[in-house]
């Protein structure tokens, strides 16, 4: 290196180290979070393949949720990620797994600042910053669930890196194929839109000749197509798709509206971070008319980036092309959380930084303070699944999914009767919440109010027909009851329902040997063995 060129390396570094520096204090209350958040205990400390209940291999050929149900993410590395921190640091405390977070976080703000350096010649400070502690990022930092958003950032730069440094070396074509190929694959092992980062990999190639370009393209095909088929096998269905969309049977209008909330609210939290966590539950019209008035002023801002043509196209155009996932949202009605927008965050560095760069001098340094500021504070509300639910329930005090999650953590803690009112309060929200019924009922059973369960049961599974979990419990209300032919039965009906609920085939092993079918129940104990249940 010569001389010249140690000042910018210095200045690079520096920069780099002061952004590092202020990711530590945002995410900093992190590190003070022992507990668990939201559905951690389920969706973490009940899965086999993350406890250790089964081998490392499984989570290669399995749902990522399959101990909870079928939810259509095949996501390897994040399964093994997490199974280290339960080696490394065990199940009592979360502050170890929050730990590895953060890590990954800081790898990645430091991969991406070398990456830009590279593309544009120089470090973003500003937009790197804003990316570093936007509170947008909390769901995935924050929470220990969040790990497959944070893996997916993490490996979609290391391929990014990869398939720089191969197309800058002039690199065999052949090395040009594998490098797109491994830099594709990288990010979808952790995250289904990991395929966004093909977006970035056509980026890098565009300005190198025809033939380099098209061995790129050529290798993300092949890493594309690999996945697809590994998820294929895996999961039965190459395509990714939410198993159960959450307003799959509504009426397209409604679906339109909670669609556009849902991408209105996340860019309202890409702008304005308040208010955490997110909120769907405002009136129809209402929130129609913010939907859309945040939606064309996004692209109005995107419009004048275009126009100005101080910016490139590339800095406008990835962020845009990042957000098109949400999209598919109006018409499944599913409704995602913010925490999808983690890549069009990252792809939003250099805008962020040209848009910064052009105001008033201190006004980008009190955004980014503000921006910190609020990251502490919102961070704060993961210090457990109660206390995430009350934040929550603090500005959505109509949403049933956050009473019923309340009730699960309270009832998880031990505290039934507190359980109940929760469940019943969502309920009273939405009396066909067939899970709040559910859950009730196990509350009810685990007092001992047999009748009231009974009840709660059959509003289970008069408005969920096809909720397993009601069904599982049914049968165990019916176990309970000695009426093992009603409670086989619906345990059958949980695990046709929910092929990779271990609950659902222990039931139906315990019933069966009730009935003195020993082979029946040897078949159905192998089953609940081999997707986790010991």
């Amino acid at each position: 290196m010569g001389d010249q060129d140690r000042p910018t390396q210095s200045g690079f570094r520096r920069k780099l180290c002061l952004i590092l520096a202020l990711t530590m204090i945002a995410w900093a209350p992190s590190l003070q979070t022992s507990s668990w958040t939201a559905d951690d205990p389920e969706v973490l400390l009940q899965s086999p393949v993350i406890t250790g209940a089964l081998p490392a291999t499984a989570a290669f050929d399995r749902d990522y949720t399959h101990h909870v149900g079928a939810s259509g993410q095949w996501r390897p590395a994040p399964a093994l990620s997490l199974r280290l921190d339960h080696w490394l640091y065990g199940s009592g405390s979360s502050r170890g797994w929050h730990l590895t977070n953060l890590l990954i976080h800081l790898a990645t703000v430091a991969l991406a600042a070398s990456l830009a350096l590279k593309l544009f010649a120089r470090l973003p400070s500003l937009g790197l910053a804003f990316f570093a502690v936007h509170p947008l990022l909390t769901d995935s930092v924050s929470w220990a669930s969040g790990r497959p958003s944070l893996l997916c950032l993490l490996f979609g730069l290391i391929g990014a890196h990869l398939i720089h440094r191969t197309i800058s070396r002039r690199g065999h074509p052949l090395s040009v194929v594998a490098a797109a190929m491994v830099a594709i694959s990288l990010p979808l092992l952790a995250k289904e839109d990991g395929l966004l980062f093909a977006a970035l990999i056509g980026f890098i190639a565009f300005k190198s000749p025809l033939k380099t370009r098209a061995f790129t393209a050529t290798g993300v095909a092949i890493g594309v197509s690999a996945w697809l088929t590994a998820r294929g096998y895996a999961l039965g269905e190459a395509l990714p798709a939410t198993a159960e969309p959450l307003l799959s049977g509504a009426p397209f209008y409604e679906r339109a509206i909670t669609g556009l909330k849902v991408i209105a609210e996340s860019l309202r939290l890409l702008l304005f971070p308040f208010g955490r966590p997110p909120r769907y539950d405002l009136e129809s019209l209402p929130a129609l008319l913010l939907s859309v008035a945040i939606i064309t002023g996004t692209v109005g801002v995107l419009w004048f980036a275009h126009r100005s043509k101080a910016i490139p196209p590339a800095a406008w155009a990835l962020p845009l092309f990042a957000l098109a996932p949400f999209l598919h949202m109006i018409p499944l009605g599913e409704a995602f959380a913010p925490r999808f927008a983690h890549i069009a965050l990252l792809f939003l560095i250099p805008l962020a930084d040209d848009l910064l760069r052009r105001t008033v001098s201190p006004l980008p340094f009190a955004i980014l303070a503000t921006l910190t500021g609020v990251t502490w504070n919102t961070t704060e509300h993961y210090q457990d699944a109660e206390t995430y639910w009350l934040a929550t329930l603090h500005h959505s005090p109509a949403s049933p999914v956050a009473w019923n999650a309340l009730g699960l953590a309270r009832a998880e803690d031990g505290r039934q009767e507190e359980a109940i009112a929760s469940f019943k309060a969502a309920i009273a929200q939405d009396p066909s919440h067939s899970r709040a019924w559910s859950n009730l009922a196990r509350s009810l059973m685990a007092i001992g109010r047999e009748e009231e369960a009974a009840s709660a049961l059959e509003a289970a599974l008069r408005s969920g027909p096809k909720n397993p979990i009601a069904f599982t419990n049914w049968g165990l209300h019916l176990e309970r009851a000695a009426d093992y032919v009603g409670a086989r039965e619906a345990f059958i009906r949980a695990s046709q329902l929910r092929p990779g609920l271990p609950q659902a085939w222990a039931g139906i092993a315990r019933t069966e040997r009730r009935l003195g079918r020993e082979a029946e129940a040897e078949a159905a104990e192998q089953r609940a063995r081999s997707l986790g249940t010991r």
